[in-house]
């Protein structure tokens, strides 16, 4: 079975890359304002959601750290 790439993944290598982690920072709620550090019983520092939704895929209630 053959996949074909797309055609913007034949671009220069590194603007390839720049843009993936573009798209994916999008996705991700990092600095979001209800996002918090908190220690796990085991010592561990986690990110949890102060919302209680799951932690890493943004949701409708992302507020921005800026405004």
């Amino acid at each position: 079975m053959t996949t074909l790439m797309p055609r913007w993944m034949m671009r220069d290598p590194l603007s390839v890359l720049l843009s993936k982690e573009a798209a994916e920072l999008k996705r991700t709620c990092t600095g979001c304002v209800n996002a918090r550090a908190c220690v796990s019983p085991f010592g561990d520092t986690v990110m949890r959601c102060l919302k209680g939704k799951p932690y890493g895929k943004k949701c409708k209630q992302y507020e921005a750290i800026d405004g």
